[in-house]
């Protein structure tokens, strides 16, 4: 018998997350727990004097009805989804649903590389050499002090990107001036110039309600320098030695998340840095990787608020 009360998926399309909503679907129908994926657009907002309430197909989000909430991706240009997910947070948290990632949302709607390395440089944890320049000529000033720091390849990132679809790697001066040819100035200071660790691998680990579930090996494959999955990097298990999960643990904490992914590297000397939080990491390569069940963990994550 299912549960009156459902958990609901916001996402910006039917197609986005598919493998996650289908997961967490599929978990809820043998716990006997409802989930439905919602789309951002069908949210509605009443705001008179001094209440609230958010619709869905005309019918309101209350306690009564929902378990909890939890959120995929949710940036556009506009960032008008955005701004509905907090707004969703806000009420719903006075209603006493559960919201995952409700702190960190709050805190910091749109969490960025950049953000995410002052958090880390704040708490005492460790991120690859970094600069940001907000203009060409900065570049070009303070380039002879970034290669000798840096050496060779140097990896430029936008702070923005997801899935490793925005990480280049510039070998020489000649793709650096392709590089600042082809980029618009007033959108340079969104971009990451960072030392490239060159061990080719990095670790993704899962940490749900506080706890590092469990940790996959991304490596990199032929001629392509970045290990994601979806750009066909290989995975396989690994285990976490207790530095690396608490480290992990520490920065889902400080970062305040219920769910994500934190990607964990090593340079050649075993030094160990934090490369980013993903707060609504995907978990199809992780579950093949690793056997674990990921979808029911999110939901015990519900159950256990």
């Amino acid at each position: 018998m299912l549960n009156k009360k459902k958990i609901l998926i916001f996402t910006l399309s039917e197609s986005q997350s598919s493998y996650e909503v289908k997961r967490v679907i599929e978990e809820g129908y043998g716990m006997g727990i409802r989930v439905k994926r919602v789309l951002y657009s069908a949210l509605k907002f009443e705001i008179k004097n001094e209440k609230m309430q958010v619709f869905v197909g005309g019918e309101e989000i209350v306690k009564e009805n929902t378990m909890g909430v939890w959120f995929r991706v949710a940036g556009t240009t506009s960032g008008k989804y955005v701004i509905a997910r907090n707004l969703l947070i806000n009420i719903l948290q006075k209603e006493g649903v559960f919201c995952v990632n409700s702190d960190g949302y709050s805190k910091w709607p749109r969490m960025g590389k950049i953000t995410q390395y002052g958090v880390y440089a704040k708490n005492g944890i460790s991120v690859v050499s970094t600069r940001v320049f907000y203009n060409k000529d900065g570049v070009g000033a303070g380039f002879g002090e970034m290669e000798r720091d840096f050496g060779w390849p140097i990896i430029v990132k936008n702070s923005m990107g997801y899935q490793g679809k925005s990480v280049m790697k510039l070998d020489n001066k000649k793709d650096l001036n392709k590089f600042l040819n082809g980029v618009d100035e007033k959108d340079l200071g969104l971009y990451m110039w960072q030392r490239c660790l060159k061990t080719r691998w990095d670790l993704r680990v899962v940490v749900i309600n506080g706890r590092a579930v469990g940790a996959m090996k991304r490596i990199a494959v032929g001629d392509e320098f970045r290990s994601n999955f979806s750009l066909g990097g290989n995975v396989e298990k690994w285990e976490l030695s207790e530095k690396e999960r608490k480290l992990a643990e520490k920065v889902a904490e400080i970062c305040g998340l219920d769910y994500c992914g934190v990607d964990l590297m090593k340079d050649k000397s075993e030094n160990m840095y934090v490369l980013e939080v993903n707060r609504a990491c995907q978990f199809k390569g992780f579950e093949k990787a690793t056997g674990i069940n990921v979808g029911r963990l999110i939901l015990e994550m519900f159950l256990n608020k």
